[in-house]
């Protein structure tokens, strides 16, 4: 039995249900939700020129961009501009939903969407290096697209699971669809979910670079439609099973009924031209939901102004609607598109337009394409609304859908269900050789050993030419080891959850550095689209032909452990037969000058680098099994740290008894040996006997994917030595995991 996220269904209790119990957003189109939908409702645009930062090129293009005083407004000033907006959006949030977490912070969880994360402010750094050659570096330290997570859990007391998203444009919507699942498995009774992203030079730069802007602001669905308009900021739900809302007498703003996830599998940029995977994102939605089509009153599109995705989400409406498509409109020329925030800011607009009884217009559309053939709402009018439906869609072909519906509707939403889950296969690419890296330009000339994969010579005889030749080397790591530990079946249905603690840094970082340098004249659009956080797991889907949930969960050493849990989920609520869970990162001049800034680098703390995915399905359906995934569980530890109460965490979760080996992320960070030192002191105690503890970081090196390699030596000791392992696994940031392996 899979003890967490599933739940027996004799055992589920309907009333896990996940309910909305509050909204806080801020965004170009005004803060709080009646100041949104008064810039809704009298249908006026949220866009305006440029001022957060130079662009010589594109200064005066239309964009979504907030122009107020965050620190002013009580946001975190040692925080990144996106920690900052979603901060904001975390308190409003609160505040609506009137929660004290102190009494309830072990059941509640932060589970955010995000794909720029601190690069706004690590860009700034990287200018005044290249301009000034002065290394700044503060602000890197909010880099990490986990990094509102952490702060959000910490600032207001979250003390449940939290992870953060990063699959592109659909990042908010899957999770808040992800922070349900979490709720239906018992695994937290509250969760605050949404998204955060703020307006940075690699986006803005990167999406000029495809052409893909409309300088004059976007015109969703319009013939005359000449790009998307960039957006920022932050919109966060508070989602509480309906037990819990109850409980506490708070107000039901709403249900989440349905979420439906899938991947075109097509293009790591442009989507499926008939609109394949927004079709399947959408009908899985209703599945999920047990809703027919016609009982969709209104559709939020994702409406993004650009040709070919308005053309190929038109197809996937009238594909399952039958061509009586629902009134429909896009409010993108109101935020502007905020990337990863969008399917959150979108879900507020759908909520309201619940609780209100109308329709939104879509402002920018004057006559209709007859590519498309559909007119969206564009004057606000009042209809009857019982289930709503918001669209997102991001690079790399990641959906996701969302429906809500109305507080006295009955629930309907499918349950997980009771599964055994077993590793069909495993890949790894490292433990990493010892081996001197060179620092280049801009930083100071230097080196420092590491750990290191090497130059994958004779595996990337595995890829085709145009792989080797147009894939960065952390996409070709995830490629390979996905090739080696599944063999494709077009039959199944195939989840990819590949989560990235820093993501393709070296690409990211080489594009801003020739955009500072040459003052936007020549763009790098490859390096852009190669970038994304997700692009390793979309290239895993596009290779695999994975057409199910496709997923880059990033939440610092335990990204692997967030990664394991969503496909774990994904088979438990029957969204695929099989899921590829793994994670992948790689050591870069950036990782290895500011660790050396930082003093995080010694002769025993080496970074590393590394890839590893599994194979995992139900265990009926694998014959020779490599291994069981029993347990998975994640969460926060509060400060000071107390090994007792982390020991009380662990064996709420599973039995002592079943475990024969500790595996643990030690020897690794200074800051956290003592912590893993007493919890594994502690486990002896109540085990009442001297449990065998053993590391891995010693043979791979310290970076925020290591414990996927600490899995993969779970599977093997698990294996040899016939007895259960507990992988446990700590991060600096305050988040922890475990996972049990048994044979």
């Amino acid at each position: 039995m899979v003890n967490n996220p599933n739940l027996q269904p004799s055992t589920f209790n309907p009333k896990r249900m996940p309910v909305i119990t509050g909204l806080g957003i801020v965004s170009a189109a005004g803060f709080g939700a009646e100041e949104v939908w008064g810039t809704i409702a009298s249908g006026t645009s949220g866009l305006k020129p440029l001022s957060l930062f130079q662009s010589s090129r594109y200064g005066q293009v239309l964009t979504g961009e907030i122009q107020r005083d965050l620190i002013g407004l009580g946001a975190p000033t040692r925080s990144s501009r996106s920690d900052k907006l979603g901060w904001l959006a975390a308190r409003a949030a609160i505040a609506d939903a009137k929660i004290n977490f102190r009494e309830n912070g072990e059941r509640a969880g932060v589970l955010l969407g995000t794909s720029v994360g601190g690069s706004f402010d690590s860009e700034n750094f990287l200018t005044t290096l290249i301009k000034q050659g002065k290394v700044r570096a503060r602000a890197t330290r909010f880099h990490e697209c986990s990094s509102t997570v952490d702060l959000i859990a910490a600032e207001f007391g979250l003390f449940g699971p939290s992870m953060a998203l990063a699959t592109a444009c659909s990042s908010s919507a899957l999770a808040i669809a992800q922070a349900a699942e979490m709720i239906m498995a018992g695994e937290a009774d509250m969760m605050l979910t949404g998204g955060a992203d703020s307006l940075a030079r690699m986006t803005w730069g990167g999406f000029h670079s495809l052409l893909l802007v409309d300088a004059a602001g976007c015109r969703p669905f319009d013939v005359t439609r000449g790009g998307m308009s960039l957006g920022e900021g932050a919109a966060i739900l508070v989602l509480e099973a309906e037990e819990s809302a109850v409980r506490r007498g708070a107000k039901i703003l709403a249900r989440l009924s349905g979420w439906g996830a899938s991947c075109d599998a097509y293009h790591a940029t442009a989507p499926h031209p008939q609109g394949a995977g927004a079709t399947a994102a959408m009908q899985a939605a209703l599945r999920r939901a047990q809703l027919e089509p016609a009982a969709i009153d209104y559709v939020n599109a994702h409406g993004t102004g650009t040709r070919e995705n308005d053309v190929a989400e038109g197809i996937a409406l009238k594909t399952v609607f039958h061509n009586r498509v629902p009134p429909f409109s896009s409010t993108k020329r109101n935020f502007g598109h905020a990337l990863a925030a969008s399917g959150a800011l979108e879900a507020v607009v759908c909520i309201e337009a619940l609780r209100r009884q109308v329709l939104p217009p879509s402002p920018g559309f004057s006559q209709c394409d007859p590519a498309i053939g559909l007119e969206p709402v564009t004057e606000l009018r009042s209809a009857p609304l019982t289930h709503v439906m918001s669209n997102s869609f991001g690079f790399g072909g990641n959906n996701g859908v969302l429906i809500f519906s109305k507080p006295d509707t009955t629930p309907q939403t499918r349950a997980p269900k009771k599964i055994q889950v077993a590793v069909g296969g495993l890949s790894v690419i490292g433990p990493g050789t010892l081996m001197t890296k060179e620092i280049s330009a801009p930083f100071p000339l230097g080196s420092g050993l590491v750990r290191s994969c090497g130059e994958l010579t004779d595996a990337v005889a595995l890829l085709t030419p145009n792989q080797r030749r147009r894939l960065s080397r952390l996409q070709q790591m995830a490629l390979i080891t996905a090739r080696h530990s599944h063999a494709p079946d077009p039959a199944q249905r195939v989840a990819v959850a590949i989560g990235t603690g820093m993501g393709c840094m070296e690409d990211a970082g080489t594009f801003i550095e020739n955009v500072v340098a040459k003052d936007e004249r020549e763009p790098m659009p490859a390096r852009f689209s190669n970038s994304v956080h997700n692009s390793p797991a979309s290239q895993v889907a596009i290779d695999q032909a994975a057409r199910a949930l496709n997923s880059a969960p990033t939440n610092g050493e335990i990204t692997f452990e967030s990664a394991l849990w969503q496909g774990l989920s994904q088979l438990a609520t029957d969204e695929a037969d099989c899921a590829l869970v793994g994670a992948v990162d790689e050591v870069n001049k950036y990782i290895l000058h500011l660790g050396q800034r930082w003093d995080a680098w010694t002769d025993k703390i080496i970074p590393g680098e590394g890839a590893v995915i599994a194979s995992l399905a139900p265990a009926e359906k694998i014959g020779a099994s490599l291994a069981r995934v029993t347990t998975v569980k994640l969460g926060r530890y509060r400060k000071p740290f107390d090994a007792v109460r982390e020991v009380d965490w662990i064996t709420s979760a599973l039995d002592l008894k079943n475990v024969g080996i500790v595996l643990s992320g030690a020897p690794g960070f200074r800051q956290l040996e003592p912590l893993y030192e007493s919890v594994s002191a502690e486990l002896d105690r109540r085990a009442g006997k001297n449990l065998e503890h053993q590391t891995y970081k010693q043979l791979c090196g310290e970076f925020h994917s290591a414990s996927a390699f600490g899995f993969s030596q779970a599977v093997k000791l698990a294996r040899e030595k016939n007895c259960g392992v507990l992988l446990f696994t700590l991060s600096l940031r305050g988040a922890k995991a475990l996972c049990l392996v048994e044979p």
